[in-house]
């Protein structure tokens, strides 16, 4: 089954409580925002002086946040994602990563998760561009509970920066095993001995679907939840995809620093094969997001397809 029979819920409001409750337990935590207050609500109701809102100025927001880094503050912040890493890619990059502050930066709406609101407000590149940085950990949740899991693990570590990309309306809910356990590592949501297929984000509901499809066909498919993409569990993966023939990736985002391109790194020329599924650079359709997860071929009957056709290829090469 792919998901629960729970409703869709949607990442910013699992978190809001999270973060209230984080802000008091921890007084040197600060919460920013850019003109977006639903992850905070719940901080304002609380603490007003906790929460600073920087305005629609993603730049201002990063510089600030890097300076109350310095002044001995934790700071989490958050805005739209392709706004937060375009326009504030500079101070990003020299104001929080090369020194290496704890600045947490929540990415509202990464993908297409804008969906119709067209190329302005999609981010497929968020996790190129945050992979890029130095020292950066960048994160893709797969649902609100996985959100959860992530956030929390890095509120308690404040070695460095990090990136947690945040979907931008509710996200099927899934089994339980998809927010279980170190969120550094990959989860295994499903087993199956011909062809591993690792998602992140919401692709990874798509993975289960395809899966589904894949039983009926006679393909016994595992998939795995991959959260943490920079640092990449290289190890993890190697283990986990050692004794099937075939790994496919889907990712709602671009190849570089991506899952596919980091999954075919970690495994190999001796390894198994890899078909990377990936979004591209065409522009897109006024479309909804799972319509758009179709029209990138990152959705799950993509993937089934993907598997199908490898086999096949195979089987008349036999």
């Amino acid at each position: 089954m792919t998901t629960t029979s729970i409703p869709p819920r949607s990442m910013r409001a699992a978190l809001a409580p999270v973060l209230a409750a984080a802000v008091d337990a921890d007084p040197g935590l600060i919460a920013l925002g850019a003109d977006g207050r639903a992850l905070f609500n719940q901080v304002l109701e609380r603490d007003p002086r906790r929460y600073v809102d920087a305005g629609i100025a993603e730049a201002n927001l990063v510089g600030v946040a890097a300076g109350l880094a310095r002044a001995g503050l934790r700071p989490v912040a958050a805005a739209m994602a392709p706004f937060l890493v375009r326009r504030a890619n500079e101070q990003i990059r020299l104001d929080v990563c090369v020194p290496g502050l704890p600045v947490v930066l929540l990415g509202v709406g990464g993908g297409f998760g804008y969906g119709p609101l067209g190329p302005t407000h999609h981010a497929p590149d968020d996790i190129t561009l945050m992979s890029a940085m130095p020292g950066m950990r960048v994160y893709c949740p797969a649902d609100a509970a996985d959100a959860v899991s992530v956030v929390r693990t890095l509120l308690t570590d404040p070695s460095g920066p990090a990136y947690v990309r945040l979907s931008a309306r509710p996200d099927p809910v899934l089994p339980a095993a998809a927010s279980e356990g170190d969120p550094a590592g990959p989860r295994l949501l499903r087993d199956g001995d011909d062809v591993l297929v690792l998602a992140t984000g919401r692709c990874v509901a798509e993975a289960l679907d395809a899966a589904d499809g894949l039983a009926a066909d006679g393909v016994a498919a595992a998939v795995a939840s991959v959260a943490a993409l920079h640092p990449f569990p290289a190890t993890a993966i190697r283990e986990l995809a050692g004794r099937r023939p075939l790994v496919v990736t889907a990712a709602e985002s671009l190849a570089p620093g991506g899952l596919g391109p980091s999954t075919a790194e970690a495994l190999g020329r001796r390894g198994p094969a890899v078909i990377s599924l990936h979004t591209d650079h065409r522009y897109p359709p006024v479309a909804a997001h799972q319509d758009l997860l179709r029209f990138y071929g990152v959705d799950g009957q993509s993937i089934r397809s993907a598997v199908l056709s490898y086999r096949n290829r195979k089987t008349r090469e036999a």
